[in-house]
Formats: C-alpha cells, structure tokens, sequence
C-alpha cells in the first residue's frame, strides 16, 4: 500500500536553549498524561505545522522561536522537513531536495512528486483552479484537540482562499473520484462550453444580418437585370472590381465596429447598473433574472459576472473605464470607416462622371454588388461558425466520456453511508434523525461528547470507503487529539477509543489522550506509549545539548533561504 507515517519529531526552543526530540513507530502510538498541559497537543501540532500546514498553538507557546524538524517515511524512502518561520528544508537521505519559504507553490509541488498525490481547488476569488497547500492533502488525517472536534475537517487555519464546498470536495481526491487528469478535464469541458456559447451567440449575430442583407439586396435588382446593368456600364472592369472589393471590405468593417461598440455599451450597462442596484435592500442580486422596482433594469448576475471574467478586472469603477475606452476606440475607428466609405463613393460619382455614365444605374451597380460581396463574405463566416461548433461539440462528447469513467460518486457515497452508520451505532451514539442525512460533504452536527463520536464515526467512515473500492491514493497517519473531551464518561471514552484502534488499514495511527493505562486492558494490539509527565516542560536543556551540532547545521541551512 502506497503510504507515509511520521519517524519522529524534534522541536528546538533557540532562544531559551530547550529542545524535544519525540519517536513515533508504524502502528499505533498514544501520547499520554495524567494531567494536562504537558504538552501533548503542541507535539501533535507541531508535526503538521513542520509539514506547512497552519495550526493554532495555545498562547504561551510561541512557535516563531523554534526550529522544527519531522523525519517521515514515504513507501520504504527516508525524508526530512524541517521549518524555522516561513523557511523549509527538504533532506532526502541527508541530501537537500528543497530549500524555500513558499508553501502554496514550491512545497506544495514536491509534496505532489513523493506523495504522489495532490489536490486541485478553484480559487474562490477567480475561480482558478490551482493546487491547494499540504494541509488539503492532511485534512482528513488530523483531529486538533481545540478546533478538530468543533466541525469536521476543521482542524487546520488559514484555508479559507477556497468555498467551504470546494474545500470539502478535496475529499474525492482521497477517495480517487477527483486527480489533476480529472480537474483538467472539467477546466477544458467549462472552456469548450463556453467557446461554443461565443460561436452560437456570433451565428445568431451573422443570421441576422444575413437576413438583412439578402432582403435589401432582393429589393433593388433581380439578378439577371444586374448582370445586363454590368455588361452595359463601359468601366474598365479591372479598376471598378478593385473599387467594389474596397468598398465591400469597409461595408464589413463599418458592421463590425458598430456590433463593437453595441456590445461594449451593452457590458457597460451590465456592469454600471448591476453596481446601483447589487447594494439595494430591494434587489439582491441572484442567478435568477430580476428586475430593479425603481429603474426596471433587468439584470442576471451570472450575466454580469461572465462580463467582468471577460476582463479580469475586480475594481467595478475601473473596469467601467477600461469599458468606456474600448467603446471610444471602436467609436474612432467606426467614424474612420464611414469617412473612408464616403470617400470611396466620392471616387465612384468621380469615376461615374468621367466615364459619362449613368448616376442612377452606377450607384445601383456599386450598392448591389456591395452588398452581394458583403452578403457572401458572411455567409462563408456562417459556414465557419457551424463548423467550428461541431467541432467543439466532438470535443466535448470526447470529455464527457472520460469523466463518465471515473468511480461513481453515487455508488461510493452509498458506501460511505453504510461505513458511517455502522461506526455511530458501534459508539452507541444513533438516533433515526441521522437517517438521510449522512452525506460525504454534509457533515452530521451534534453536541458534547456526541460530537465527538459522530466526527470520528465519519473520518473512520472515509477511511473504510476508500479500503473497500481500493483507493489508490496514498494513506497518511490517522492523527487524533483528545477524543475524550467533553465531559465523556469511561463508557463513552472506552467505545471511541476501541473504534480508534479498530483501523488496521493505516500506516500509523498517533493518540494522544489523558490516562490511557484505563482502556489499555482491553487493546488487542501492539502500542508503543509514550507518557508525558512535567507540566509545561515539553522541552529540556538536556536535549538541546545533545542535539546542539544538529540544531546548528539546519539553522545554518536555512540562512540561505532567499
């Protein structure tokens, strides 16, 4: 089974000269005490703080004055994080992979390369998927004493440049309904949606206009009195084709520009009106069109919002003004276009007079083979607009086979159902309530102790699924901080602690909980208990000294850090 688990963890107090260097085994740990506040927390803390994912430290312990350095195992392979600050060291068989101060993007990637997983979320503020730091790829593992038995997946801050749903879908990623193949699939089947909605909105455009042209045309001249008209107009045909060609070019340009500027004054509008009315305690903006009570202004935000993506441009104020130059700039060259039009005509009523011909049949002749030139050169636009959408259309089917096979989400959610429902009623914690609504990514609220077998009843539950349809994604330790909590009773704290150490198909599982000697007894397996017993005196001098070359190896490692 492809997996990590932590070797050990050693924690360095450079200022006051105290240390800590704590052993973990593959299996099960517990971290024990009689009392609390000896630090049991702050150890299991520091473990994933190391690793670049945030976490709250209680206040008196002051995390910016400490080296950190975790020793894991990927699949039979030694590697070593250490932090200092915003500073990490990546060692691999004591050779340095990584030296950076960059989480979201440098530690992130080599996670992505030796775990051989990652997680892919939208960023809520562009909608840009991007990868999302190590504490998505840690989320489902880790259970904090303060935060981790509030919510489920609550355990670690500062994750909140990403929706409370997407965060919550990293959770297929660990089941492998979600990988990087599977997110740039659903980015280019958006992107194709969207150019074929472009393509269908400019064929309506050019049919429109097609329209229009085909009935002024069928207004002047049938056909064949046009071709009599030609023949009898004594204009050098080389000369007078060349004028046509010209004038049919700027008839399209003059089209062009005045669609341009239709639509740059139809987005501005958007943009303008939606910023009045989006602050109105009459009108909240909704994907549902609605319309304003005082000005009847229509408006979707949906709408709205694909204008201002078009544009990448937050500032609502400067958006409008970066709008209103693109209208000026297309107004500047329409104006430019008609001036060209009217000179080209002027050089036609010249070429007419000099050729003695007639005024009324020659601006006939220009007009109708203008617009013949102008009808045909939409026409082949329309052909290619057709075209190009089979295409996408081709594409799309192409992308919408390979996301129909992937795992079923449906049939891995009923699973997960049935994992979770088991494990509640194992802690003696079911009521009929729960009933419809044990969802993946709807976690089940309860109080007190409840909570606490209800959150672990789903964690284990993910864990279960992911065995049971062979997830090939890798299995990091199972990290649980006082699950005792909340005034439990001895039966309570017996049940939660037994499911814990239920979980076989794991690398490692590490608890940390007061008293364990009471429910050891009944532990079938192999423990290896560490018991903390100096109340805030997780750090000694003795082993700063011992390990004091070390300390100043890696510190001086992380001078470099840029």
């Amino acid at each position: 089974m492809n997996g990590m688990y932590f070797k050990s963890i050693f924690i360095a107090d450079i200022q006051e000269h105290k240390a800590r260097f704590q052993k973990f085994d593959k299996g099960f740990n517990v971290i024990t005490s009689k009392e609390n506040h000896v630090g049991k927390s702050s150890l299991l803390k520091s473990l994933y703080y190391t690793m670049g994912a945030e976490v709250a430290y209680d206040e008196i312990w002051d995390k910016n004055s400490k080296l950190y350095i975790v020793e894991i195992n990927i699949n039979e392979e030694d590697y070593i994080i250490a932090r200092f600050l915003k500073g990490f060291a990546v060692l691999k068989n004591d050779e340095l992979i990584l030296l950076t101060n960059n989480v979201s993007h440098d530690l992130a990637e080599l996670y992505e390369k030796i775990f051989a997983f990652s997680v892919y979320l939208p960023d809520k503020r562009n909608q840009k998927i991007q990868l999302a730091p190590p504490a998505f790829t840690f989320m489902p593992y880790y259970i904090d004493q303060d935060t981790g038995w509030e919510g489920l997946y609550n355990s670690f801050a500062n994750i909140e440049q990403y929706k409370k749903i997407d965060r919550e879908k990293s959770l297929y990623y660990h089941l492998n309904i979600y990988n990087k193949h599977t997110i740039d699939l659903l980015v280019q089947k958006d992107k194709i949606k969207d150019q074929i909605e472009v393509l269908v909105e400019q064929e309506e455009k050019t049919r429109i206009t097609i329209e229009a042209l085909s009935e002024e045309t069928d207004n002047i001249l049938p056909a064949e009195n046009l071709d009599e008209l030609e023949r009898n107009l004594k204009i050098p045909k080389e000369k007078i084709d060349g004028i046509i060609s010209d004038i049919g070019e700027n008839r399209n340009q003059i089209q062009l520009y005045e669609t341009m500027v239709r639509q740059y004054q139809h987005q501005l509008e958007i943009i303008t009106e939606y910023h009045k009315i989006k602050g109105s305690p009459q009108l909240k903006p909704s994907n549902e069109i609605s319309v304003c009570p005082k000005c009847g202004y229509s408006f979707n935000k949906d709408i709205y919002e694909m204008v201002r993506s078009n544009y990448n441009i937050n500032n609502e104020d400067y958006l409008c003004q970066q709008i209103q130059l693109l209208i000026n700039s297309a107004n500047e060259k329409l104006n430019q276009y008609k001036r060209i039009y009217v000179e080209l005509m002027e050089v036609l009523e010249k070429e007419e007079n000099a050729f003695k011909a007639s005024q009324d049949s020659y601006e006939l002749f220009i007009r109708q083979r203008g617009l013949q030139y102008s009808l045909n050169d939409f026409m082949r636009q329309l052909e290619k607009s057709i075209f190009e959408q089979k295409e996408k259309k081709e594409e799309l089917k192409l992308i919408n086979k390979q996301l129909r096979d992937l795992p079923n989400k449906q049939e891995v959610e009923e699973k997960y159902i049935d994992f979770v429902k088991t494990n509640i009623i194992k802690l003696d914690a079911w009521n009929s309530a729960y009933d419809g609504n044990i969802k993946l990514l709807k976690p089940i609220k309860a109080q007190g102790t409840l909570e606490n077998k209800i959150i672990l009843a789903q964690c284990i539950g993910l864990f279960q699924t992911m065995d049971f349809i062979d997830s090939n994604a890798i299995r990091f330790p199972f990290v649980v901080d006082s699950p005792r909590g909340k005034e439990a009773s001895f039966m309570s704290s017996k049940d939660i602690i037994n499911l814990i150490f239920e979980l076989d198909s794991l690398p490692q599982v590490i608890l940390a909980t007061m008293d364990f000697k009471e429910y050891s007894g009944e532990i079938k397996k192999d423990v290896i208990v560490t018991e903390l017993t100096e109340k805030r005196e997780l750090l000694n001098t003795s082993t700063y000294d011992e390990y004091k070359d070390r300390i100043e190896e890696i510190m001086e490692l992380m001078q470099n850090i840029s």
